[in-house]
């Protein structure tokens, strides 16, 4: 068993206690089967003050064991009373970005790269409907298929690399 604590971060002055479990068993009559099986609970009450009912998962594998985690403690995380819940009142900004602005010296071989970030107190942010276009002064191209992203909902990184390049124009 593990314990580890998890934070809203909409509210940083709470701190919540979770236990996880990791075990296997062996299935009767099935020659040498082992099933993994997870428990996420908590001591803490829910939001009316009763117990919360710890969070099993069978037949776990290497390939879920991530998804299984997160989706378990978020749906445990949900019956928290996590208030007084901060103001999330500051957009994501641009952190890095490169090529930089206004830069005309590129190299040909460039990649583009931008790390937006959203400080805390703030519910972090949400891709799900995120649609980045890139103008070549003429046209806007869908290019949202193309990047590589990389990070939490605080940070993320996100990554082009033109799928082709021009060496040589013609007039």
């Amino acid at each position: 068993m593990a314990e580890f604590y998890v934070r809203n971060s909409l509210n940083l002055n709470k701190a919540v206690k979770f236990n996880i479990t990791l075990r296997y068993f062996v299935i009767k009559g099935v020659k040498g089967e082992h099933v993994w099986t997870l428990e996420i609970g908590t001591t803490y009450s829910d939001i009316n003050g009763d117990s919360i009912v710890p969070k099993r998962v069978h037949s776990i594998s290497a390939d879920n064991f991530d998804d299984v985690i997160e989706s378990g403690l978020a749906e445990l995380c949900t019956q928290i009373d996590w208030s007084p819940l901060a103001n999330d009142k500051w957009y994501p900004y641009v952190l890095e970005c490169s090529p930089a602005d206004g830069e005309t010296d590129v190299d040909i071989h460039s990649n583009v790269n931008v790390t937006l970030r959203d400080d805390f107190p703030t519910a972090g942010m949400d891709l799900s409907n995120m649609k980045i276009t890139l103008n070549n002064s003429m046209v806007d191209f869908d290019i949202t298929n193309e990047i590589e992203i990389d990070g939490d909902p605080h940070e993320y990184s996100f990554i082009w690399r033109p799928p082709m390049r021009v060496y040589d124009t013609y007039d």
